[in-house]
C-alpha cells in the first residue's frame, strides 16, 4: 500500500470511545462522511484525533430507511441520534454532504461547533451542479452516478476527485471503495436547505476548502463561510482532502481549531 494511505483501524473496531462523561469539557468529535463514501474516509483523522486525547465517533450513514432509499432528512435523524447519545459537548466534523448535515444540526443543544471540509453550502448543490453541467458535462455525469454500486465508478473520475499530488494508484484504490449512495439523498442535496444562519446559532464554524476542488469550488466555500460568519481557508489538494498525501496538515488545522474552542 502506498505510504500516503492513512493508517486503517481494525475491521469492526470503533475509532475511539464514543462517549465521554459530563465532568469534562473536552468535546467529542462526530465525523460525517460525504456522498458515495463511508466512515472509512476518516480513519486517519479519527486515529490522529484520538491520539490527541479527543473522544471520536465515526458515523456510517445507513442508505436505506424503513425499506426505502434514505433521504437527507434520514441522514439528519441518524446524526442527531448519535449527537444525542453523547454526554457533554460535541463538535461535528463533516465533509461535503456530511458538512451539509452538520450545518443543519448547529442548533442542537450539545453541539459546540462544526468543522466543514469542502462543504455543500446552505443553498444546496443546484448552482454548483448547473455550472459543472455546463463547463464539464463529463465530470458532472460521472459525479451524478455516485448511486451506482460500489466499485463501478469510471477510472477517469479519480483525477477529478483528488489533487495533482495524489499518486494514481492510491487514487484508484480509494475510488474502488466509493459508490452506492442513495439517489434520493443526492436529489435532496440539490435543493436549498434550512441551515440556521450564524447570527442565530452563534457557534464557531471552521470552513476549509480544497485548492484543487472541482466539485465544491472556491465561491461555494466562501458563500458557506459567509453564511456562518466565518472566514474560509484553503488547503492543498482536491475534493477528498482528508485522503490526500497532505492529510496530516488538514487534521492538524482541525486539532488547533478544536483546542482553541476551550481557550
Amino acid at each position: 500500500m502506498p505510504d500516503a494511505l492513512p493508517p486503517p483501524r481494525p475491521e469492526g473496531a470503533a475509532a475511539a470511545p464514543p462517549r465521554h462523561t459530563a465532568a469534562t469539557h473536552t468535546p467529542s468529535l462526530v465525523f460525517l462522511h460525504g456522498a458515495g463514501c463511508g466512515g472509512w474516509v476518516w480513519e486517519g483523522f479519527a486515529a490522529r484525533c484520538a491520539a490527541a486525547g479527543l473522544p471520536t465517533l465515526v458515523l456510517d450513514f445507513a442508505r436505506s430507511a424503513q425499506g426505502r432509499p434514505a433521504g437527507l432528512d434520514d441522514y439528519l435523524a441518524q446524526a442527531r441520534e448519535v449527537v444525542a447519545r453523547q454526554e457533554g459537548p460535541v463538535v461535528l466534523v463533516g465533509h461535503s454532504l456530511g458538512a451539509l448535515v452538520a450545518q443543519r444540526l448547529l442548533l442542537e443543544r450539545t453541539v459546540r461547533g462544526a468543522a466543514l471540509l469542502a462543504p455543500v453550502p446552505p443553498e444546496g448543490l443546484w448552482l454548483s451542479s448547473a455550472r459543472l453541467a455546463l463547463t464539464d458535462p463529463t465530470l458532472w455525469s460521472e459525479a451524478a452516478r455516485m448511486d451506482q454500486p460500489i466499485g463501478t465508478a469510471p477510472a477517469d473520475l479519480a483525477r477529478n476527485l483528488f489533487g495533482t499530488a495524489m499518486p494514481e494508484a492510491l487514487a484508484q484504490h480509494f475510488l474502488r471503495r466509493m459508490g452506492g449512495e442513495s439517489r434520493r439523498v443526492l436529489l435532496d442535496a440539490q435543493m436549498p436547505q434550512p441551515v440556521p444562519h450564524g447570527w442565530l446559532h452563534r457557534r464557531p464554524v471552521l470552513v476549509l476548502g480544497a485548492a484543487e476542488d472541482r466539485l465544491i469550488t472556491a465561491d461555494a466555500v466562501h458563500r458557506c463561510a459567509l453564511w456562518h460568519g466565518a472566514q474560509a481557508e484553503f488547503l492543498p489538494g482536491g475534493h477528498l482532502l482528508m485522503l490526500e498525501p497532505g492529510w496530516e496538515e488538514v487534521v492538524g488545522r482541525l486539532l488547533r481549531w478544536v483546542k482553541g474552542l476551550g481557550e
